[in-house]
């Protein structure tokens, strides 16, 4: 991951769902879904809580990434399978 210095850093807390199929770890699979918007770099993830579900798992998260400039927190909700976003 390339650090951007017109990124800002931000702490988010998330509740998203990640599908049991996905590849890599349950942290592989909650970054690659965070990094699915464009100007959003993860830094860090920290698993709050874990609930399964019958086809993905609802995760709850405390996240550290960086927005490249235009990009709120809010926008995270715009990403398919997060479901609250909000900052910590």
């Amino acid at each position: 991951m390339a650090v951007h210095p017109c990124h800002r850093a931000t702490d988010v807390a998330l509740r998203l769902a990640v599908p049991r199929d996905a590849a890599g770890d349950l942290h592989a699979g909650v970054r690659a879904k965070i990094a699915g918007r464009d100007g959003v770099d993860v830094e860090t993830v920290d698993i709050v809580a874990l609930r399964p579900r019958l086809n993905d798992l609802t995760v709850e998260v405390d996240a550290s990434i960086r927005l490249a400039p235009g990009v709120e927190v809010d926008d995270l909700g715009e990403i398919v399978g997060i479901h609250e976003a909000r900052p910590r």
